[in-house]
């Protein structure tokens, strides 16, 4: 059975990079600025305060805090602290001379960043919030969130050969939970979560991520959804902020710029595999989905990989 969200995060490629785990002691801070990364930390023991955004945030052990739009912050042991430069703070380490070793109140900290896509034109994406805020008790119900911090932690203990890279995949493993956990407590909030959780606007989904290289028509995804083609059109719009018809669109072109950016497939043969009999028709869809051509969008990729 087609696993929807699995589906996006492929897409999204989504990818961790963790910086360290490791103890500070007050007085401390660290700022961090906007990267275009999403930015996380996760509080092991101890307490500190993050400044977002004219936000302050007070983490507790066990919390885990995210910024998906790499939004620049501040975190420390209070707030109102000048302080250190990300960069600065990294160059400490890498030269052996690490900053904030010495004082009281230690706490320990798992810093990293998730690198992903944030240019597909997908409602998830669109959803995503500037702050992630999860505190132990909203992960106490997940029975792979702690398990998954737990599996970090030795691994950092341990030290063994091939631990930074086994860190980085339970990382990314830690960040699907964390979505989860987030959209979940959202509720009934419109959004596509909500949508994918609906018994009926879910199975149109699904059907949607199955057969997106049919000629799939609004009666066939409110049949698939057991509604009548307004009903299900004015309740999946409510519900995901766009069309029925236009998320089958937007899919479509996802797959295919994924198509075009990792691999050699000819634009007819990719115009085929997501739907489209004709290459114009395909090229000036893809137009409005990105602004560029299909060729552009393979040459553009090609350049930035370079």
């Amino acid at each position: 059975m087609s696993d929807v969200l699995s589906d996006i995060l492929y897409r999204m490629r989504l990818r961790a990079v963790v910086y360290f785990e490791r103890e500070f002691r007050a007085p401390w801070a660290m700022r961090l600025e906007g990267t275009g990364f999403a930015q996380f930390h996760v509080i092991t023991s101890g307490a500190a305060v993050v400044e977002a955004n004219g936000r302050v945030l007070e983490l507790d052990t066990g919390d885990i805090l995210c910024f998906p739009r790499g939004l620049a912050h501040t975190v420390a042991d209070r707030a109102g602290r000048q302080a250190t430069a990300g960069p600065e703070f990294m160059a400490s380490l890498a030269q052996g001379r690490p900053l904030f070793t010495t004082g009281h109140r230690p706490i320990r900290m798992i810093c990293g960043h998730f690198d992903y896509r944030s240019d597909l034109p997908h409602p998830l994406i669109a959803d995503l919030p500037d702050i992630i805020h999860l505190r132990r008790a909203d992960l106490t119900g997940s029975r792979d969130a702690g398990p998954v911090l737990a599996l970090i932690l030795h691994e950092f203990a341990a030290d063994q050969p091939g631990a930074s890279a086994h860190i980085e995949r339970l990382a990314e493993v830690l960040m699907i939970q964390v979505l989860r956990a987030h959209f979940s407590r959202a509720g009934p909030k419109p959004g596509f979560y909500a949508g994918l959780r609906d018994e009926r606007i879910g199975r149109a989904i699904l059907l949607v991520h199955r057969k997106y290289p049919d000629n799939l028509n609004l009666a066939d995804l409110a049949g698939a959804a057991a509604m009548s083609r307004s009903a299900f059109s004015e309740k999946f719009t409510a519900t995901l902020g766009i069309s029925p018809i236009e998320y089958l669109q937007r899919w479509r072109m996802i797959v295919a710029q994924d198509l075009l950016q990792s691999g050699a497939e000819p634009v007819s043969s990719i115009a085929a595999a997501v739907g489209y009999g004709s290459d114009i028709a395909f090229s000036r869809a893809f137009k409005r989905c990105f602004g560029k051509s299909p060729s552009q969008a393979r040459e553009g990729h090609a350049s930035d990989a370079a």
